[in-house]
C-alpha cells in the first residue's frame, strides 16, 4: 500500500496523486507531497512529514515537493528526499487517478513573474508546457473514468506555451475540437493574462463561471514594490469585462495585506478595489517576510496586530458580498456535479456554489 499525504496547490496535489499512482504497486510506502507558498504552509508540511515517520515506523518515508525543495535539509529523516524537477521527470506520462468529481489536469509548469515576496518563481523556474495532443488524450481519459469536469492546472497558466509560442488562448481554441467535452474550471489565472483572446476563447467552451484572479493588491504603489506588472485601472478594466463575459460568475481573489510600506492610504485603495469590483471570493493573507525573495530585503515593518486588523477587515466585506451573490441565485435552475456524498451529498455549481442535495436526486447529476 501506497499512503499519500497530499499538500499545497492543485498542481503539487496533481503531482502527488502521479508519483502515488506510479508507486502504487510497492508496499509500506509513505509519500509526503509538501508546500511552501507560505511560512505557514511550509510549517504545516513539516509537522505533516514528522507525524508520517512518527505513525509509520516500518515504512520507506518519501518526502516531495516544494518545500523539500527548497529546504531539503529539514527532511533528512525521510528515506528519499525527491525534488520537484527530479519528481516530474519520474511521473512522466502517468495519468493518475484522483479521488474525486473533478480531475486536476496539469497543462503548465514554472513561473518567471518578477514577483518579489513570492517563492514559486525560485522552486519552479522552468518553463514547460504540456503538449495539446496529450492534454486532449488526458481529457479522454479523464471523460472515459467518468469525470465530470476538468480543472487546468498550472504554477501560472497564463505562461502556458510561452517557452515554445503557443499561448493559453491558442490551447483553448484547440479544446474547443472535443467531443462531449467536460465542462472545463480555471485553477487560476493572473490578471495579465485575462486577455481578450483568453476571453473569447473561453466563451466557446463549456466553461465554468468561477475564476480565480490573485490580485494581491489593489494600490498602484504597492503593487510596484511586489513587482506586479499592472495598476489598479488594470485589475478594474480586466475583472470587470470577466464579469461582463460571464454573467453571474463566482470570482475570488488573493490578497497580501500589510506588505512592507502598506500604509492606511495603500490599504484603503485595496478595501476600494474589493467593494467596487463584482468579487465573491477572497483569501487574504497577512504579509510574511520569505528569505530567498526580493521583498525579504524591505524588513517588515507593518505589525502583526495590524496586519490582522486588515485582513478581518477585507474578509468581513467579501462576506457580505459573497452573501448577496448566492443570495441573487435563488429561484435559478443550475447544473451540479456530485463532489460529496458523506455524511451529506454535496454538490458544485459551475458557479462555485456548494449546494445540498436530497440523495434521491444526486444520481446522475
Amino acid at each position: 500500500m501506497c499512503i499519500l499525504f497530499n499538500l499545497g496547490c492543485k498542481l503539487n496535489q496533481y503531482e502527488g496523486y502521479c508519483l502515488q499512482k506510479k508507486l502504487s504497486t510497492h508496499h509500506n510506502i509513505v509519500i509526503v507531497n509538501t508546500c511552501c507558498v507560505t511560512a505557514e504552509a511550509a510549517q504545516k508540511s513539516r509537522k505533516k512529514f514528522h507525524r508520517a515517520v512518527r505513525l509509520y515506523p516500518g515504512h520507506k518515508v518519501i518526502a516531495t515537493g516544494c518545500a523539500c525543495t527548497l529546504y531539503p535539509e529539514e527532511y533528512a529523516q525521510a528515506h528519499q528526499v525527491m525534488g520537484t524537477i527530479e519528481r516530474n521527470r519520474f511521473i512522466a506520462g502517468i495519468y493518475p487517478e484522483q479521488p474525486r468529481s473533478r480531475y486536476f489536469l496539469k497543462i503548465q509548469d514554472g513561473c518567471t513573474e518578477p514577483c518579489t515576496y513570492c517563492i514559486v518563481s525560485v522552486i519552479r523556474h522552468q518553463l514547460s508546457s504540456t503538449p495539446v495532443a496529450r492534454i486532449k488524450d488526458e481529457i479522454a481519459w479523464a471523460r472515459a473514468h467518468d469525470f465530470r469536469e476538468i480543472v487546468l492546472v498550472g504554477a501560472n497558466i497564463g505562461l502556458y506555451g510561452a517557452e515554445n509560442g503557443n499561448s493559453l488562448a491558442g490551447l483553448l481554441f484547440e479544446l474547443q475540437k472535443i467531443h462531449e467535452l467536460p465542462r472545463i474550471r480555471l485553477s487560476s489565472i493572473e490578471p495579465r493574462f485575462i486577455s481578450d483572446d483568453v476571453l473569447a476563447a473561453m466563451q466557446s467552451l463549456p466553461m465554468c463561471r468561477h475564476f480565480h484572479v490573485p490580485v494581491q493588491s489593489g494600490d498602484d504603489k504597492v503593487l510596484a514594490r511586489m513587482g506586479r506588472t499592472y495598476t489598479n485601472h488594470d485589475l478594474r478594466e480586466r475583472i470587470n469585462a470577466l464579469a461582463r463575459v460571464f454573467p453571474d460568475a463566482a470570482i475570488g481573489v488573493d490578497v497580501i495585506v500589510g506588505f512592507p510600506d502598506e500604509d492606511d492610504i495603500c490599504f484603503s485603495d485595496t478595501k476600494n478595489l474589493m467593494n467596487d469590483l463584482p468579487i465573491t471570493h477572497a483569501h487574504v493573507f497577512p504579509y510574511s517576510p520569505r528569505p530567498g525573495t526580493a521583498a525579504f530585503e524591505y524588513g517588515d515593518p507593518v505589525s502583526y496586530g495590524e496586519k490582522k486588523r486588515r485582513l478581518w477587515e477585507l474578509k468581513r466585506l467579501v462576506a457580505e458580498k459573497n452573501l448577496r451573490f448566492r443570495q441573487n441565485l435563488v429561484g435559478h435552475d443550475v447544473e451540479v456535479i456530485v463532489v460529496q456524498s458523506t455524511p451529506v451529498c454535496i454538490g458544485l455549481t459551475d458557479n462555485y456554489v456548494r449546494i445540498e442535495l436530497d440523495r434521491s436526486f444526486a444520481k446522475g447529476t
